[in-house]
């Protein structure tokens, strides 16, 4: 897996798994051994699904608290809206997260035993993750586009099952005509006012905010122009 400088940690789910070596806080006893899925837990919202993926809007107010919840599938990351938390497995203490910045990425795999844990926001601004959580059993095989004709990609993850592009557009910039191999999700980091160029049809313009996603189809060919005065980010991944 390649990875940027935006992220900061690793591990199972990156942020909402990783377990600091400080900051323990008294673990509080466990109810009952039977939790709910992801998609139906506190604060995460359902907002997307099919049988390839699933997107949730994870959005935490200041000392939210999602509850014990369980992730069967593989979980693609990014945090909009970065703050301090906490993050508690099955019987182990809940431990103090080291904060990483907006547009972090991360990858968590679930093995043979799903992974059962609660996050909690302990700051006083609210915490905002959209996640793309993988439904394929197994990957289809597809070839994936490379992207090499636009550098204004670049490539934070590469796996069997994804792989993963940051592009930054900076006022009046813009990339290259690109080819989507395989069906995709593209996250807003940043937003304003993003220009879609396609051969043959109008150019459309997009009005982006923060934490905005959209299905990216097979074969859908763009290039992209930063057509406003705010610097946007934005973070795209396709299926294998």
């Amino acid at each position: 897996m390649n990875v940027t400088r935006f992220i900061k940690c690793v591990g199972p789910f990156g942020f909402c798994l990783f377990l600091a070596a400080s900051a323990f806080v008294f673990a509080e006893p466990l109810p009952s051994k039977t939790f709910v899925s992801v998609e139906n837990a506190t604060f995460h919202q359902l907002v997307f699904a099919d049988e390839d993926i699933a997107v949730l809007n994870n959005l935490y107010p200041p000392k939210g608290d999602s509850g014990f919840h369980t992730h069967y599938r593989d979980l693609f990351t990014v945090i909009i809206q970065p703050s301090q938390s906490s993050s508690q497995r099955l019987d182990e203490p809940l431990t103090a997260v080291p904060m990483s910045p907006a547009g972090a990425a991360t990858y968590g795999t679930v093995g043979a035993e799903p992974v059962t844990h609660r996050v909690v926001n302990g700051d006083k601004s609210v915490f905002q993750i959209i996640a793309v959580e993988l439904r394929r059993s197994k990957p289809l095989g597809n070839a994936v586009s490379s992207r090499d004709g636009a550098p204004q990609y670049v490539q934070i993850v590469d796996n069997s099952r994804i792989r993963a592009w940051r592009l930054i557009l900076a006022p009046g910039q813009s990339t290259p005509s690109i080819s989507q191999a395989n069906r995709g999700i593209r996250v807003v980091v940043r937003g304003g006012l993003l220009t879609t160029i396609t051969s043959g049809l109008q150019d459309q313009q997009l009005a982006l905010r923060p934490g905005d996603f959209a299905v990216q189809p097979v074969g859908a060919t763009r290039a992209l122009k930063n057509s406003g005065a705010e610097t946007i980010e934005l973070v795209e991944i396709e299926l294998k």
